[in-house]
């Protein structure tokens, strides 16, 4: 249901939260074994996003731009995803089966997405 950008963004996110000066984006993949060229994607976009910033040099790397209480997970789960990349948003039509299956699955996405509406990324430390 959730991508691999929101997956690497939130391993990311509670790293960074974590740490008490910037973390080097190699530091991160390596720690969580992660891909360190599809990390940098993840890091462009949250860098995009406003959620981190990165510092050049020996003692640089990437912190978060605000408390991790501030960050929003639905926020941050729509601006990864951009507009209409949701992966339940689009319209089902034909069979009544399709129609119910429509149905559930809006629920579901109802569902999840008040979840992450309440959730903040402190909630998951």
């Amino acid at each position: 249901m959730f991508s691999a950008t929101f997956r690497y963004a939130l391993i990311c996110l509670l790293d960074l939260a974590a740490a008490d000066q910037g973390v080097q984006a190699n530091v991160i993949a390596s720690r969580h074994n992660l891909s360190g060229r599809y990390l940098a994607i993840v890091l462009a976009e949250l860098k995009r996003l406003g959620v981190v910033v990165s510092q050049k040099g020996r003692q640089g790397g990437y912190r978060l731009t605000r408390p991790a209480a501030e960050i929003n997970l639905l926020r941050l789960y729509q601006g990864l995803a951009g507009s209409g990349n949701d992966p339940i948003s689009s319209t089902l039509e034909g069979a009544a089966e399709v129609e119910v299956a429509d149905r559930w699955l809006q629920e579901i996405e109802g569902r999840w997405k008040a979840e992450l509406a309440r959730t903040s990324l402190n909630d998951l430390r």
